[in-house]
């Protein structure tokens, strides 16, 4: 339901841009500062990972506003009892963007703002067994929102640093003994692109 609802949104974006927007093209990569997973006790830790992908960017026919989305391959993950658990995944962020372009610096750099929500689709079965006491799970789709900014250098290099901030449970530790404890993390990305 929820790619449904994913990819009705993004048409319903391509269908309302007007003809006179301008589109912006381009790739980006980075990287996932994963936080430890809330609500778990124990030795736990984030995981550094990368993400990967192109990234578009509609400038709509208000002064500085634009629309921005991308499509990420995305490497994630956590630490739980010196156990890494990977999370590969395909992440669809789709920002409302400011543009604070500045008269005299504008052709040199384009500082901007952004906030707006992720989809996130878990590739494989993002799951961990730890010596048949416990077993931890990714959720096959999850839901979250970006907080951020950066900056757009000399027409082309695109600069970002961003918070993702998960909405609801991410993951599942399931205790054979003690029952399911829901769990959800947070995440700082960094990230260089190319527009092209």
């Amino acid at each position: 339901m929820k790619k449904i609802f994913t990819l009705a949104f993004a048409l319903c974006l391509l269908v309302s841009i007007p003809a006179n927007a301008q589109f912006d093209f381009g790739i980006k990569a980075g990287t996932n500062l994963t936080g430890s997973p809330k609500n778990i006790s124990g030795d736990k830790d984030g995981y550094t990972g990368f993400f990967v992908g192109p990234t578009a960017k509609f400038t709509l026919p208000i002064v500085g506003l634009g629309v921005q989305a991308d499509i990420l391959y995305s490497h994630s993950g956590v630490e739980i009892g010196g156990e890494k658990i990977k999370r590969n995944s395909i992440e669809v962020p789709i920002y409302l963007r400011y543009d604070l372009a500045l008269p005299v610096v504008s052709k040199v750099i384009v500082p901007f703002l952004a906030v707006g929500p992720q989809f996130g689709y878990t590739i494989g079965d993002g799951k961990e067994t730890f010596e048949n006491v416990a077993e931890f799970e990714y959720k096959k789709s999850q839901f979250s929102l970006n907080f951020g900014g950066g900056a757009k250098i000399l027409s082309h290099v695109l600069l970002h640093v961003n918070y993702n901030v998960g909405l609801g449970n991410t993951s599942e530790l399931k205790d054979f003994s003690y029952g399911t404890i829901k769990s959800r993390t947070n995440t700082w990305q960094v990230s260089v692109g190319y527009i092209f």
